[in-house]
């Protein structure tokens, strides 16, 4: 076991949430995690938003950057949209901003992990979320409630239109 996979387990055992279906009709909040490598991540991320804002759901996104030096240096923490890098934790795990913990801690509905890979700082939080229903569009990704398995090299807007299509297709019991 990696020192990695430690952390997230101890931590873990601190995390209680109620787990609970939701689908779009019954959502109020999502939270979109995803990685930035360039700039189309961002803008794809942000139009999802603005979709799922359009069905009158309450959005925040939490994104993942990894070569902050490369994207500028965008406002942390800024509205309904939260930056970090590696920089925002200590080596043992611990976070060092505020804004990337409330985001952790908050009950969404649904968090949909946005990444078409998995990243240690990504999953780590995706793990830690409160979020009642988690989903994710990456194959092995162990902290989700739902995955969608999908081919990224058809595009973002073929990922996000099939999960829309399950999340309107499911029926909440």
């Amino acid at each position: 076991m990696s020192i990695r996979n430690f952390i997230v387990k101890r931590k873990l055992k601190n995390v209680s949430r109620k787990l609970q279906f939701n689908n779009l009709s019954s959502a109020k909040t999502v939270g979109l995690i995803f990685s930035i490598k360039n700039k189309s991540d961002f803008d794809n991320a942000k139009e999802y938003a603005k979709e799922l804002e359009s069905l009158d759901k309450k959005v925040t996104l939490l994104a993942y950057v990894l070569k902050p030096e490369e994207i500028g240096n965008p406002y942390f923490g800024q509205d309904k949209y939260i930056f970090y890098s590696d920089k925002h934790f200590t080596k043992f795990g611990k976070i060092k901003e505020t804004c990337i913990s409330d985001f952790a801690n908050t009950e969404f509905d649904i968090l949909i992990n946005l990444s078409e890979k998995n990243y240690f700082y990504l999953e780590y939080i995706f793990a830690l979320s409160k979020a009642h229903f988690k989903i994710s569009g990456i194959a092995d990704c162990k902290y989700a409630d739902f995955t969608l398995s999908c081919n990224f090299t058809k595009g973002f807007k073929n990922f996000t239109s099939q999960l829309n299509h399950y999340l309107n297709t499911i029926k909440k019991a």
